[in-house]
């Protein structure tokens, strides 16, 4: 066998001293990570003790709170879209006992850019409201306006259920058809009828309503229950 020339043995030699080196150092790293670890976990119990001092004084202050944040989510409701959207009509009927009046429907109308003055006057809201095989979550009937509202949490949409809805209420009086969603979320069976839906997200229904709630007084308590469950459970 050929022996090496000499140049090349003083590389490999260098290299092994370099590995050698190396290895010494991570294994030092490696003792001392284990002994700080080891340090670490000693202390856990000590902490755990601290936190759970810590979260006891809070509790008895009245300053910790546990389990769902409103009554909605309490009951299971915060993700279902007929309850949610049931609430959403709730608040647009303008002689609702919900305390006020037409605001949120005002402010709807304006988030959606309708010139609805006077929005509350002869005004119809619809819940389910079927046409042959199709069924439009929230339909609002105005005077010359009419707001037709597809609402969606986590569901899909169904086969052209966005065009099934704007072939059957296209012609009421000034449609506006809103896609209502929690985030941006592209409307994808809007194919015919693309161009003539809005985007909404529920964000922006709990911004109308609390805006609506902040201007009176008096206003019943299932209001900012349920704009408090949009906010916790709808901000994206």
């Amino acid at each position: 066998m050929t022996a090496l020339p000499q140049a090349r043995v003083a590389v490999v030699d260098t290299w092994l001293e370099r590995h050698q080196s190396l290895k010494r150092e991570w294994r030092a790293i490696g003792v001392a990570e284990q002994a700080h670890g080891a340090a670490a976990i000693g202390k856990w119990q000590s902490r755990l003790g601290q936190m759970r001092g810590t979260q006891q004084a809070l509790v008895e202050a009245g300053r910790w709170r546990g389990g769902p944040r409103t009554l909605l989510a309490a009951i299971d409701m915060q993700y279902r879209e007929l309850a949610m959207t049931a609430g959403l009509a709730w608040l647009l009927r303008p002689d609702g006992h919900h305390g006020l009046g037409p605001a949120v429907l005002t402010g709807l109308c304006k988030q959606l850019g309708i010139a609805a003055d006077g929005a509350g006057a002869g005004v119809r809201i619809a819940l389910e409201d079927q046409r042959d095989e199709t069924r439009a979550d929230l339909v609002v009937y105005g005077a010359d306006w009419t707001i037709v509202v597809e609402a969606k949490t986590f569901a899909s949409e169904q086969k052209r259920q966005l065009d099934r809805l704007y072939d059957h209420w296209r012609r009421e009086p000034g449609p506006c058809f809103v896609f209502l969603t929690r985030g941006e979320r592209v409307p994808t069976t809007a194919v015919d009828s693309s161009g003539h839906w809005q985007e909404l997200t529920w964000q922006q229904v709990a911004e109308v309503a609390l805006a609506a709630a902040n201007s009176m007084a008096g206003v019943a308590p299932g209001v900012h229950d349920y704009i408090a469950t949009l906010e916790a459970y709808h901000r994206v």
